[in-house]
């Protein structure tokens, strides 16, 4: 079960979930290959495939700990709040009330555009702000908060 899930109120929904695009996990696959391919196809083991694990550890360690970032990371739209939460054993999480949130702002590059993947940020009165980068359909995530802010908003006329 995940964070947003354990943590709902009894009248809390879950409006949209996302999390990091597609490039992402292949930016990732893509540092982690090359090594667990050496590891795997090249026993026995002669003194230049060490040598070779060695050079490609440092890469697939980063695209390791970028895929533990990813399967780790949790954003999601309540009926109520905007949560972003990060880490599997030491766990941070962000959220704030969507009638708190002042202003949400997208980031898009031009492969963002094309791919569909941008950073988020969301602005809360006295909450600081909420970045989250590489997400997936970042105009959706926001088009979903401004909505599930506007709901809020009539439920309390």
């Amino acid at each position: 079960m995940s964070y947003v899930s354990r943590t709902l109120s009894p009248r809390e929904t879950i409006r949209f979930s996302t999390g990091f695009h597609w490039l992402y996990w292949l930016g990732a696959s893509l540092l982690v290959a090359p090594f667990l391919a050496v590891l795997l196809v090249r026993i026995p083991y002669n003194a230049w495939d060490l040598i070779l694990l060695a050079l490609l550890a440092i890469p697939g360690w980063f695209g390791a700990l970028r895929i533990i970032d990813g399967i780790a990371l949790e954003v999601a739209v309540t009926s109520d709040r905007f949560v972003r939460k990060a880490g599997l054993i030491a766990v941070t999480t962000e959220e704030v009330s969507l009638d708190k949130i002042e202003e949400v702002n997208v980031d898009e590059s031009i492969l963002g555009r094309i791919f569909g993947f941008g950073s988020i940020h969301v602005h809360g009165t006295g909450a600081g702000r909420i970045r989250v980068v590489m997400v997936a359909d970042p105009e959706r995530l926001r088009r979903e908060i401004q909505s599930a802010r506007e709901s809020l908003k009539g439920k309390g006329e």
